[in-house]
């Protein structure tokens, strides 16, 4: 009996902690349910596998239906989770860091360093803050995700030529749930650190430091932080002087 690869995802799952070869983490249908964070919707995918004789063309046509689905549900996932008003641990790890290289790529450490005091307060001016730098940068901490999901897409995608024993189907349940982690903020952000950092390290070696084909202007990251940065500062001087 042919049935949808999401209905079956648990058996291959079973079959991944039998072999010991994969992971032992729920499967994104069962996470759904008790997680948080994105995990691709696959009740209305069209395409299908056999179990019982899966093929090759059967796992690429659900591979490519998976992508193509995933990278809508994901960009509608950061739509509004990106303006959202949580924020975790890691986020002010990652935004330290992002001011730090900042200051190492633009030589604005003064800013940086007044950026790095504003984001770290307990106070609800803090809070605020570091929802005006998460709105600002959220164009630049989408296309972050989106870069990632790309590169990662392009290594799915290559094993297509590979036969069904190969690349099996617990490989690919294993592939796709990584597919999934990766549609977050905090993918964003260290993607769009790295694009600095590589932006700083080309200018250091004398070569033109922001190419077009990042299609993430560091220059414009910079000066989102810096317009963030001084409005801030303005308003805490305004509630001051009140």
């Amino acid at each position: 009996m042919i049935k949808t690869f999401s209905t079956v995802f648990l058996m291959s799952s079973f079959m991944l902690f039998m072999t010991g070869c994969g992971s032992q983490e729920p499967q994104p249908d069962t996470m759904n349910k008790t997680a948080q964070g994105f995990h691709t919707d696959r009740t209305y995918f069209m395409a299908t596998i056999d179990l019982s004789s899966p093929t090759k063309e059967m796992r690429n046509a659900y591979l490519e239906e998976f992508i193509q689905k995933s990278d809508i549900q994901c960009s509608q996932y950061l739509d509004r989770s990106i303006t959202s008003t949580s924020f975790s641990q890691s986020n002010t790890g990652l935004y330290i860091a992002l001011f730090d290289t900042v200051s190492e790529v633009f030589g604005v450490k003064p800013l940086t360093d007044t950026a790095k005091e504003l984001y770290r307060r307990n106070e609800d001016v803090s809070y605020e803050t570091k929802l005006a730098y998460k709105r600002a940068l959220s164009p630049e901490i989408k296309r972050g995700v989106e870069i990632a999901r790309e590169r990662y897409a392009r290594k799915l995608l290559s094993n297509r030529y590979r036969l069904i024993e190969s690349f099996t189907l617990p490989m690919l349940a294993k592939d796709l749930e990584k597919y999934d982690r990766l549609c977050n903020y905090d993918t964003g952000l260290v993607e769009i650190n790295n694009i600095l950092k590589n932006a700083g390290k080309q200018k250091k070696d004398k070569v033109t430091p922001f190419s077009p084909t990042l299609k993430i202007d560091p220059e414009t990251i910079k000066e989102k932080v810096e317009t963030v940065t001084k409005e801030t500062e303005e308003k805490e001087s305004e509630r001051n002087s009140n």
